[in-house]
């Protein structure tokens, strides 16, 4: 008797490891589904605001007489974004004002060292939630240079190789039969393509199309039509609707 009431213990206690490990793994999926969710949900809620008084603060100088002024109307800018969003549109924000500093040391030359620079901008974006005492889903880390690269390493963007070579290669042929059903394979790989570029965090989407660019030229490198594939690259900020404000792939290219 001792012994079945040993056996139907330990059955039990397995079970419930396993149920547990069950619940685990579901509640993992479900976790990421949203993410990929609310990604997309904060995307469509960014366009609408307005963060220029944030952009502002972020490119005066620490000790400059605005800038309370500034941080103030910036907590208030992101105040009125959906706190799930906050950490994204503190990213979008950064990610502009690098973007304008780079345009800006390309004509004018850098001042200071371009990396140290990048690196006190990073963690007054960073501050800025602390700052405004404001919630924020989670800790908001933003990502530069060697992250950056590091992040979108590797052969996670297939659906977008496979879109930039049938873009370079033509168009079906075969009449309008054909031609409408080009037409709509097409769009159904550029989407594929966004969704790729679009799971990168905002301040390293650009970093990710120069590595479609980059793989592109490592497949084949002497291609005649590299320069066409560098416009379609660059087109896809335009068509995915990808929130860096511009990127340019040609410098680290050719």
């Amino acid at each position: 008797m001792a012994n079945l009431t040993v056996l139907a213990f330990t059955i039990a206690a397995l079970l419930a490891v396993a149920s547990a490990h069950r619940t685990i793994i579901t509640t993992t999926i479900e976790d990421d589904t949203f993410d990929t969710s609310r990604k997309q949900q904060c995307m469509q809620h960014l366009q609408g605001q307005q963060l220029r008084q944030c952009q502002i603060h972020l490119q005066q100088p620490e000790q400059s007489q605005q800038q309370q002024q500034t941080l103030q109307q910036c907590c208030q800018e992101l105040q009125n974004v959906d706190e799930q969003c906050r950490c994204k549109a503190v990213k979008q924000v950064f990610g502009e004002v690098q973007q304008q500093q780079q345009r800006q040391q390309q004509q004018t030359g850098p001042f200071g060292s371009p990396s140290q620079e990048i690196q006190k901008l990073k963690q007054k974006a960073e501050n800025l939630p602390k700052q405004c005492n404001l919630q924020t889903r989670k800790q908001c880390n933003i990502k530069t240079g060697k992250q950056c690269r590091m992040e979108v390493q590797g052969p996670q963007f297939n659906r977008c190789q496979k879109y930039l070579e049938r873009q370079i290669t033509g168009g079906a042929g075969g009449g309008y039969l054909m031609s409408a059903v080009w037409d709509r394979k097409q769009g159904g790989e550029v989407e594929q393509c966004c969704e790729e570029l679009r799971n990168v965090d905002v301040e390293c989407q650009c970093e990710a199309m120069k590595e479609v660019m980059r793989e592109a030229q490592r497949a084949e490198p002497r291609r005649p039509e590299m320069g066409e594939m560098q416009r379609v690259v660059e087109d896809l900020k335009n068509q995915c609707n990808l929130e860096v404000e511009q990127c340019q792939v040609t410098s680290e290219m050719f």
